[in-house]
């Protein structure tokens, strides 16, 4: 079976190519990535919070 590492042709839609790509995203928007975890952080006490609280 083809493993998808070894995949060539056409990207499926949503996909981006490698040249796309910026490995260094995260560590350059440091405020994003503080929002994004903070989000992620309140989402799951709300869930814990309704787990608990049903």
């Amino acid at each position: 079976m083809p493993d998808d590492d070894d995949w060539v042709g056409e990207p499926p839609e949503g996909r981006h190519t490698a040249d796309r790509a910026n490995p260094g995203f995260w560590a350059q928007n440091q405020q994003a990535m503080t929002i994004v975890f903070f989000g992620i952080f309140v989402g799951a006490l709300v869930v814990l919070a309704l787990v608990l609280l049903a």
